[in-house]
């Protein structure tokens, strides 16, 4: 008797504050794809966020989120292309799914904005 490895899973790693990050995991709960996929998720200075960020920095030009390992040793590290796999997978079109649209209108978008001025004040903070 022989044994085989397990089947691989993809792997979704994502920051908890990221509003990308809730941009692709909105889609995929929609899509019904969510239990398809291991999340890996962290609180910035979490105790987490440091083993995450070591396991994906020797794959990534950039570590940032949400990060995909479709398959292992390759990722997909932009919320675009994490929702388009899986819209081509679930035959789901995002601009028809009514959850992931009221997400993407009302708490991304906040989020997004949010993310956004504390960047433009971490790089004045930076400067002097």
């Amino acid at each position: 008797m022989t044994m085989t490895a397990a089947a691989f899973r993809p792997v979704l790693y994502l920051k908890r504050s990221c509003p990308f990050c809730l941009k692709a995991v909105a889609f995929l709960a929609e899509a019904g794809q969510l239990d398809s996929v291991d999340l890996r998720a962290f609180w910035p200075g979490d105790e987490d966020e440091a083993p995450i960020r070591a396991a994906l920095a020797p794959h990534l030009d950039k570590v940032t989120f949400p990060t995909l390992e479709v398959e292992p040793g390759r990722f997909i590290a932009d919320s675009d292309a994490i929702v388009a796999l899986y819209a081509q997978k679930a035959g789901l079109d995002p601009a028809t799914a009514p959850f992931y649209q009221y997400v993407m209108a009302g708490p991304f978008r906040r989020l997004r904005e949010a993310f956004a001025e504390q960047q433009e004040l971490e790089k004045l903070r930076a400067q002097g």
